[in-house]
């Protein structure tokens, strides 16, 4: 009771402050995509963050070559990190007029009397590729590629498009396979209206950024797309006059005139990819491989301290490429100063184009005595796909300046010195000043007379005793709730292999379902909480806990597969489940023990 009393003021002062945060008012820009044919549709999403209420809706510049549509808009507040952020989406669907290079923004928004401004997009419009043949019917696949030659290391985007003019479902994807290059799902499958050799369809579309290894010519075979097509009944004009709902249009709807689906597979033309090898000529000493296009920045916190404090050296490489290759950075000694490197972070995103990502590293500072010391600048080289040359980008020279430390003087004398100045003064007789209350004993047979202390009565002891027992009973009880909170958690982590096998063996679970079950059993398992997992976080996990690599690479081949029958189809069946997933469950047990 004692402890919930502390915690509680500090339970509601952490609801409290969210809503007590500053949050800042952004306004930013999103296109679904950066291509786009003539007379397609492209979805376009207007964020702003930062606040609930604006002024007046987003007013945006350079739609003239648009059609434009609004479909409403969208409202959330997330608590992230103790901070309350509000935010609101409006959404348009922009048709192209004429073909060309569009800039579209920026989006110009008034809240709380400020003008805030949004970024720029760029979107491309191509004129629609008339077919070679005949009509290409209402369902059709195509494959194209954003480059037919790329070097070593550079991304080219794979996009698949369906056309389609007929209800579908249980669509599935196909990829081929292709040694030495590798493909990464862009985002989530977009669904959006064009107009194709004349007829309008609705297009599934999904990106693929290929990432290559090696050089050479490399063909692309046909990407496969399996689903099951609806066609609409063909009734009679007896039946419809003779039904009693034939003048309800709810019940002409082709939902209730709609066959039981046929499965049909399609298969996309296909490709060929030409991969450059990096060029020998200009290629800088140390080069990691890094190729794409990338910024570096760095700053130094703060930039005057004192000897014996800290500042801390930061440096951002971002960009678009082989993010994977950013190399580690290291800072040269520095004279009368230590440097501590901290863990680098890197992240990396996804978008329509391509892979992107950042890795920051930081170095704390601590110099041994005052002065001005210089930071020099740390270079970094890529290969630049846009200008088919080898750049360095270089860090700034940055200034630490360093005032005396805090450090008090001390001057010892010893017995060989000499001091000088005036002698001093003659030593003065003790005088007698006063006596003291107490008697002063000269003796051991004067403390015989003294009394052991006793408490007066029984109140007074247990006002003695009573706050030391109250502190060790504390103290026993909440040691005894922490062992059984681990006792709890091994009985947990024992049944959570028992747990996923069980689950296992039922039939009605989906790909999702069981990547949801090897998460819940690594946080049984582990004692984690981990709210979303990728493949890449349970390989890191298992290893981390003694697991081999080799069975914890067959543990993220299986989410892999399960990610991508979620996406494309493409991923594990039910019989693989079955009989791999448990025996793996049992050797990754063994292996832990």
């Amino acid at each position: 009771m004692k402890k919930t009393l502390v915690l509680l003021p500090a339970f509601l002062f952490f609801l409290l402050s969210p809503c007590l945060a500053n949050t800042h008012i952004n306004c930013t820009i999103r296109l679904d995509r950066h291509k786009a044919a003539l007379m397609d549709s492209v979805k376009m999403v207007v964020t702003v963050s930062g606040t609930k209420k604006i002024d007046s809706r987003p007013v945006l510049s350079g739609l003239e070559p648009f059609d434009v549509t609004q479909r409403g808009s969208s409202s959330r507040v997330e608590i992230i990190n103790g901070k309350l952020s509000a935010s609101t989406d409006y959404i348009y669907f922009l048709q192209p007029k004429k073909t060309g290079i569009h800039i579209i923004g920026p989006a110009v928004v008034r809240a709380k009397g400020t003008v805030f401004k949004s970024n720029k997009e760029r979107l491309i419009v191509k004129k629609i590729v008339p077919s070679s043949g005949s009509d290409q019917g209402p369902l059709f696949l195509s494959a194209g590629l954003s480059a037919k030659k790329v070097y070593v290391g550079e991304q080219a985007v794979y996009t698949i498009k369906l056309f389609h003019r007929a209800r579908i479902s249980n669509v599935s994807l196909n990829l081929p396979e292709i040694k030495n290059i590798g493909f990464k799902q862009l985002g989530k499958p977009s669904e959006y209206q064009s107009v194709y050799n004349g007829r309008s369809y609705k297009v599934l579309e999904v990106r693929y950024a290929l990432i290559t290894s090696s050089n050479g010519v490399f063909g692309i075979e046909p990407s496969q797309m399996s689903m099951n097509v609806f066609q609409p009944r063909r009734q009679s004009s007896r039946s419809l006059f003779n039904s009693p709902f034939s003048g309800d249009p709810f019940f002409n709807d082709s939902f209730f005139s709609m066959s039981t689906g046929r499965p049909v597979t399609l298969a996309s033309k296909p490709l060929e990819l030409k991969v450059l090898s990096l060029p020998k000529r200009g290629r800088p000493a140390g080069f990691s491989g890094l190729v794409g296009n990338f910024q570096i920045e760095s700053k130094l916190e703060p930039s005057n301290i004192k000897a014996g404090e800290s500042a801390t050296l930061t440096v951002c490489l971002r960009g678009r490429g082989n993010v994977n290759r950013i190399p580690d950075l290291k800072v040269p000694e520095l004279a009368h100063a230590k440097v501590y490197a901290d863990e680098p972070v890197l992240k990396t995103e996804t978008d329509t184009q391509g892979i992107t990502g950042s890795k920051t590293m930081k170095w704390a500072i601590v110099p041994e005595k005052e002065g001005q010391y210089r930071i020099p600048e740390l270079p970094v080289s890529f290969f630049d796909t846009k200008n088919h040359g080898y750049r360095v980008i270089k860090t700034a020279v940055l200034s630490l300046s360093v005032l005396p430390g805090e450090m008090g003087e001390v001057a010892v004398l010893t017995g060989h010195e000499k001091k000088k100045g005036p002698p001093s003064p003659a030593k003065k007789a003790v005088k007698e000043i006063g006596h003291d209350i107490l008697p002063v004993h000269t003796s051991i047979n004067g403390l015989a007379s003294v009394q052991p202390f006793l408490p007066r009565n029984i109140l007074s002891l247990l006002f003695m005793v009573g706050p030391l027992f109250i502190y060790f009973a504390a103290f026993f009880a909440l040691r005894y709730k922490k062992r059984s909170k681990g006792s709890s958690a091994a009985v947990k982590a024992k049944k959570a292999a028992k747990k996923l096998t069980q689950k296992c063996r039922g039939k009605n679970f989906s790909s999702g379902d069981l990547i949801l079950y090897i998460r819940d059993y690594l946080n049984e398992r582990f004692g984690l909480s981990i709210g979303s997992m990728t493949p890449d976080d349970a390989i890191e996990i298992l290893k981390a806990r003694g697991v081999s690599d080799q069975t914890a690479k067959k543990l993220q081949v299986i989410l892999q597969g399960l990610e991508s029958s979620i996406y494309s189809g493409k991923g594990q069946g039910p019989v693989d489940i079955e009989e791999n997933i448990p025996r793996l469950i049992n050797k990754i047990e063994r292996e832990l023990r």
